[in-house]
């Protein structure tokens, strides 16, 4: 609960439009313009994938260690560690001038979303009744989803400007939006956590532990890092592919924007379906419309053809990935579920990361068709070993599991 004079809805609002902002500042950064970049700086495709999984890498270890922290130390301080990253790291890319410090930098930019993203869910609850947070998480969700729609589609533009150089201007207003983040979140006035009271280094470390030792847990987990297997690698290399088939970069950045706002748009629906007809059917629908999309797109070379590409890859990504959270509550001990979901974020960013690193090294060696093929296999792969392991109808109980018919 704030500490304050001001209302939870106060509270609940500035770390929505914080969310907006440090979004908006952190995609654009990325997407297209890091691809764009790394090649402007002379990196190779498998360089390339290196950069853009950077990142990544870094969420695998922090948003796990996140939650914990904000326990123990509090959420405002993670959450004003993570705003000052959001506002310093783009203009940071104004002083980069090789491949290597690019990577090195994409390390510490990483660290704000790894942050973010668990402690402003743990503020969430610590500020909402449990019968209020769904629609709370999900009303914060959209509003950060706001910064990651437009940023595509105004990162693009901004390059094509070309004013003070080929990418200064866009890394500018990144660092703006990040400062305007930073902002909002120094008037945050969220509290230590439920009650007040602190959580021990070995409590966290113990509720980490019993998940990763779930089978069904890193099984449902790894669907996740499947789907963004192909999207990392979708990302890190149709910005390149599009520059190779003569496509215009507002081009680029207005369709990649156009995959993000169908995750957006389907997500909500393919979550509520999965309520009635299983989850696992449509992780496994979801892995396999992925693979078609990412597949497809190794023949596309029309800006038509390759926005129906992405808004495919979309409905699968956003199909496998609307269920696996829901199913991890589920099978995960009540007394650890926030464990669950923490190593479903970890498991899922090594997908993600290694998703540009395999990509970069297929575009390298033999073009980018083989890349958005190879991200095809994954998901597919995983679909197979989901449906052996699990079954259509997914994990039939599990102690302590809720006994809502249907759920599963």
């Amino acid at each position: 609960m704030p500490s304050g004079g001001r209302s939870r809805s106060t509270e609940f609002a500035l770390l929505c439009l914080m969310g907006a902002f440090a979004i908006f500042s952190s995609t654009a950064s990325k997407s297209p313009l890091l691809s764009w970049f790394a090649g402007h700086l002379g990196a190779t495709e498998f360089e390339i994938g290196l950069i853009a999984s950077a990142s990544t890498v870094t969420g695998v270890v922090v948003n796990v260690a996140a939650g914990a922290l904000s326990d123990i130390y509090g959420r405002r301080k993670l959450l004003l560690t993570s705003a000052f990253v959001f506002a310093s790291a783009p203009f940071l890319y104004l002083l980069v001038r090789t491949p290597w410090q690019l990577g090195l930098l994409r390390v510490y930019h990483g660290v704000a979303t790894a942050v973010f993203t668990p402690v402003s869910m743990a503020a969430i609850a610590d500020m909402f009744p449990l019968e209020s947070r769904g629609k709370t998480m999900g009303t914060f969700s959209s509003a950060t989803m706001v910064g990651r729609l437009i940023a595509p589609a105004a990162s693009g533009a901004l390059v094509s400007v070309q004013l003070l150089g080929p990418f200064r201007l866009a890394y500018l207003v990144c660092g703006v939006m990040g400062s305007i983040s930073l902002a909002l979140a120094l008037r945050l006035d969220v509290g230590s956590g439920p009650e007040g009271r602190g959580m021990s280094p070995r409590d966290a470390l113990r509720g980490i532990s019993s998940v990763l030792r779930d089978r069904r847990v890193l099984l449902v987990s790894s669907a996740e890092a499947a789907s963004y297997f192909s999207l990392g690698g979708v990302e890190a290399f149709l910005p390149l592919y599009a520059d190779l088939v003569g496509m215009e970069r507002w081009v680029t950045g207005a369709l990649m924007g156009l995959e993000v706002l169908t995750i957006a748009l389907v997500k909500p629906a393919t979550g509520a379906l999965s309520d009635r007809l299983g989850r696992v059917r449509f992780i496994l629908a979801g892995l396999a419309v992925s693979a078609a999309g990412s597949a497809a797109l190794a023949l596309a070379r029309d800006p038509l053809t390759i926005g129906l590409c992405l808004v495919a890859h979309g409905v699968g990504t956003a199909s496998a990935t609307s269920a696996t959270s829901p199913l991890i509550s589920e099978i995960a001990p009540r007394s650890a579920v926030g464990s669950g979901l923490g190593a479903l974020e970890s498991i899922k960013d090594v997908g993600h990361a290694s998703g540009p690193i395999v990509a970069g090294v297929l575009a390298w060696t033999l073009g980018y068709r083989a890349a958005f093929l190879g991200g095809a296999i994954a998901p597919l792969v995983d679909a197979v070993a989901v449906a052996i392991l699990l079954g259509l109808g997914g994990p039939s109980s599990r102690e302590g599991a809720d006994s809502r018919p249907g759920s599963l």
